[in-house]
């Protein structure tokens, strides 16, 4: 039988609870790429104490009890789009004629498709809906008096609903706590790298391209790529080039570390068997050489017998400005070093032209991926993307 109309939920209501969320998860990355533990300052300035703590159990919980966390996000976003008109204590039709502030259909139908759907675009994999157990779907108000047995959740999960209802708290911030909560969760969780099983020099250059200049949230994170990508490929030059013959490329230091603490020559080492520099590589991301950059090189390998060493940037301006040029002279005039400046992308391209199988860094690359410090579930998820085509290389 047909569901009558009034219990039916009105047409633009899926597109506005996708708004709220969108907004929600906006403010919640706005503060998560400071990679901070520390509870923002949004939550703190506008919920208070009692409904924090319970936001954290249902946040915590969030996998266990997926279920309950699934129903609180669907009645949290209703509630953002409608206000202070609607009791979601409230979330089934049967039951609304004990309340003056009905919202006139069931939140189930809500949670089984525009919540679920919503969640699993982002990588927020849990529950098909919030009411699949019978412990949800009893036909009673969540109230604190609210009798079915919940679990482990119980009792933040019905301070939650006390807590938008009784002390009017905003719902618009908890949903963005709950989703900043979800990005730490995420962004700790393992994602399965894609290996694009290709060889073209050009694909790969364009896969590598794609993948260093996408418009990431967290800009840091993004300048460790090209380091890793070079790195991979010096994985694989080392064992097909006589010029590398007992050597060995250094393990890369933290993406947060200075030079001048590790005593690092460069952000990429090829070292000898005794442990000195033979050539070094140093990575400016989206930054043109200067020639105090060729200084500063110079002041690393003084006294050191490096025999090539490379200034390489992603900027689009990578030649050399005659100053540089004249710098570069000087250093191997006085060090006996090759310096080399040159850009990313050329010295990708080039290098991967050397190689007998240039698809063998992509596996090397992934592995990278998934082990650096620096690189965020952004990253590796942008990868996986680019490398099966779901975005598109030009």
């Amino acid at each position: 039988m047909a569901q009558k109309k009034e219990h039916s939920r009105p047409d633009d209501l899926d597109l506005k609870i996708r708004e709220q969320l969108d907004l929600a998860l906006g403010k919640a990355e706005s503060y998560f790429v400071t990679k901070s533990k520390d509870i923002p300052p949004f939550v703190t300035e506008a919920l208070n104490e009692r409904f924090i703590g319970a936001l954290e159990m249902m946040a915590k919980y969030c996998e266990k009890a997926s279920g309950g966390y699934s129903n609180l996000i669907t009645s949290l976003s209703i509630k953002a789009v409608y206000g202070d008109s609607v009791d979601v204590r409230y979330h089934q039709v049967q039951i609304q004629n004990q309340t003056n502030r009905p919202a006139g259909f069931n939140f189930r139908g809500v949670s089984e498709t525009v919540i679920y759907e919503w969640m699993e675009e982002h990588e927020f994999h849990g529950a098909k809906s919030g009411w699949q157990t019978r412990t949800f779907e009893r036909p009673k108000p969540y109230m604190l008096s609210y009798d079915e047995n919940i679990g482990t959740i119980k009792e933040p999960f019905l301070i939650c609903y006390d807590e938008v209802e009784t002390n009017h708290q905003d719902a618009k911030i908890a949903l963005a706590f709950l989703l900043w909560r979800r990005l730490q969760l995420r962004e700790a969780s393992k994602v399965e790298l894609a290996v694009p099983r290709i060889q073209d020099v050009l694909q790969i250059t364009h896969l590598f391209e794609a993948h260093f200049f996408y418009k990431y949230k967290d800009s840091k994170g993004a300048s460790r790529l090209p380091v890793l990508a070079l790195y991979s490929i010096y994985k694989i030059l080392l064992q097909e080039l006589h010029r590398y013959d007992g050597k060995a490329v250094k393990e890369l230091e933290s993406h947060s570390a200075a030079d001048k603490q590790t005593g690092a020559v460069g952000d990429i080492e090829i070292v000898n068997g005794d442990g000195t520099v033979f050539e070094a590589v140093e990575v400016k991301h989206d930054l043109v050489v200067t020639k105090p950059m060729v200084d500063s090189a110079k002041q690393k390998i003084r006294g050191k017998q490096v025999d090539r060493y490379y200034i390489l940037t992603t900027h689009p301006q990578h030649e050399p400005m005659q100053d540089v040029v004249d710098e570069v002279e000087n250093v191997k005039k006085l060090l006996g070093c090759q310096m080399i400046v040159n850009g990313v992308i050329p010295t990708i391209k080039y290098y991967l032209r050397l190689l007998t199988n240039p698809g063998a860094v992509l596996p090397v690359y992934a592995e990278m991926l998934a082990k650096d410090a620096a690189i965020g579930f952004e990253h590796r998820d942008i990868w996986n993307k680019i490398a099966t085509g779901i975005i598109s290389i030009q």
